[in-house]
């Protein structure tokens, strides 16, 4: 056999050949991408065992975070800023209707069928971890599954907001079981309120800073990865300060794809020449292009072998969340011209990365002799919420790589992006 990383080059070689061909796939015929990734993930992790998959779990939060940074500052790249203006409410309404509606039922359906001898809080904990859609696998589809740039806009930005309610809400949920508060409704209120305004404000102020710089360096080497580097670092600074990486790397990457529009409405003086070009456009895609490959193979390797209660949960959950986002993405496309498109919006419901990381952020807790009764009760349920979680991810992925080519017949419209 293969020495350790002669195994670890091929594995790395076949994930590239298969993610191209899985993204011709979708450009050509409208089949996702990500399920063929996610399979072969499962193939090389619990299904063979070709891969240690505990040696891997824990580098869960950095590929979620390296994925988060480079993805959603590529489809930043790819909006136009007065849509992002003229959509953001109706992306807000998706975002809080869907979360909020199917974190409730989740919770409803976990206390009263799954885990009814436990208290509430543990029952709306995975309510809120699996709540909202995958920013990742969202803005990965978005624009390549042809939705008119209005409908791909309301949907990227909707993800983001969710991946934000989920990891504020799960966070503020595990802080009140582990110290047995209470809900403290402003608390909760001025955490998520920090979160976006300080994310936000760094994406902005962080995108005009560097387009001003890129104009005295763009003609220097490697100018474009010192432009990821300044991505990296926006992320982190916004963690640091209490606000949200993905919508700093979301609004960086917003900024620097109007640089026009953005000299327009700053007043600013115009370079002679576009400062952030085709090329630095290209090469951000394929960065996160890679990313996105090896992050659909890891969701398919943290998979376990769950049992047939889990998988009958699990994909029971994943309907009726589909069922709610039909009706989430009825309210937010009320009186606009996106009614043709509800379907296949409504099929774009996969989760992802972010809940497979937060459901395993119980296992911090379970340890009976640091936390006497959270403790016994996490230790109990944490592989349930992991196990669940999974599969939820998985059928959720199905929906949508299905779903989409199924749905696409209803559509009648046929915008061009950019329209």
């Amino acid at each position: 056999m293969f020495d350790p990383v002669t195994f670890a080059l091929i594995l790395g070689g076949i994930i590239i050949v298969i993610g191209f061909l899985s993204n011709y796939l979708l450009e050509r015929k409208g089949l996702p991408d990500m399920l063929f990734l996610i399979v072969l993930g499962m193939l090389v992790g619990s299904a063979t065992g070709l891969v240690d998959v505990t040696s891997v779990r824990s580098l869960a939060p950095y590929l979620a975070a390296l994925a988060l940074v480079f993805i959603l500052f590529d489809g930043g790249m790819t909006m136009n800023i007065y849509r992002v203006f003229s959509e953001s409410p109706r992306a807000a309404v998706l975002a809080t209707a869907g979360f909020a509606s199917s974190a409730m039922v989740t919770s409803l359906l976990m206390y009263f069928f799954v885990i009814p001898n436990v208290s509430p809080l543990y029952s709306i904990l995975f309510g809120t971890i699996v709540g909202g859609s995958s920013s990742i696998i969202v803005m990965s589809l978005a624009s390549r599954i042809r939705l008119s740039q209005r409908g791909s806009t309301i949907l990227s930005l909707e993800s983001a907001i969710n991946d934000i309610l989920c990891i504020v809400l799960s966070l503020v949920i595990i802080e009140i079981i582990v110290l047995k508060g209470t809900v403290d409704l402003p608390t909760i209120a001025k955490s998520l309120a920090s979160r976006f305004s300080i994310g936000a404000m760094l994406g902005i102020i962080i995108g005009v800073g560097w387009l001003s710089m890129l104009k005295r360096i763009i003609k220097a080497s490697y100018s474009y990865m010192l432009t990821l580097g300044i991505a990296l670092l926006a992320y982190a600074l916004s963690e640091v300060l209490g606000g949200s990486g993905a919508l700093c790397s979301l609004l960086f990457g917003i900024v620097l794809g109007n640089e026009k529009e953005i000299y327009g409405i700053l007043r600013m003086k115009k370079p002679s020449s576009q400062v952030v070009d085709a090329g630095l456009k290209r090469f951000e895609s394929e960065i996160a292009f890679l990313l996105r490959a090896f992050f659909f193979v890891y969701i398919g390797l943290i998979a376990t072998s769950p049992n047939l209660k889990t998988v009958i949960i699990g994909i029971t959950l994943a309907l009726t969340m589909l069922l709610i986002r039909f009706g989430a993405v009825h309210i937010a496309t009320i009186r606009s011209d996106l009614i043709n498109e509800r379907p296949i919006m409504s099929a774009l419901l996969t989760r992802g990365l972010a809940s497979a990381v937060l459901a395993t952020l119980p296992l911090q807790y379970a340890d009976p002799a640091k936390y006497p009764e959270v403790g016994l009760v996490f230790q109990q349920l944490s592989p349930l919420y992991i196990n669940i979680t999974v599969v939820v991810i998985l059928a959720t992925a199905v929906i949508t790589t299905v779903g989409i080519p199924l749905l696409r017949w209803k559509t009648k419209a046929r915008t061009p992006v950019g329209k």
